[in-house]
């Protein structure tokens, strides 16, 4: 019965970040903008991620300074896709940007869940 808050937490990141990463990747390569509607599902997507992600990491207890560090970079990298969602104007350029860090932020996850272990 204990296990329910981590679990839920854990599903509520994975689908904030599905939300947020697939939203972009489809205004960059499908359609070649953001349609204007998705701006509220993509705050809704930042909150899940801020909420959810600052719960798992709190959790975690004692980590290494290696698992900081990459922490640290997988943090900046995704406040740069936030930044991007906020602040995008029509630039396709920006959703460029925030695909590659979106795919980075995944690939240093899989590092740290692998890490924690």
């Amino acid at each position: 019965m204990e296990a329910i808050l981590p679990i839920a937490m854990r599903w509520l990141h994975l689908m904030s970040v599905i939300v947020l990463l697939g939203g972009i990747f489809y205004a960059r390569f499908a359609v070649g903008d953001l349609v204007a509607g998705f701006k509220p599902m993509a705050y809704a997507a930042i909150g899940g991620i801020l909420a959810s992600g600052l719960y798992i990491f709190l959790s975690k207890g004692h980590v290494s300074s290696d698992y900081q560090m990459w922490f640290g970079i997988k943090m900046l990298l995704a406040l740069h896709v936030f930044a991007v969602t906020i602040l995008y104007k029509g630039k396709r350029r920006l959703l460029t940007g925030a695909v590659i860090s979106g795919g980075m932020i995944v690939a240093i996850a899989g590092y740290l869940r692998w890490m924690s272990r």
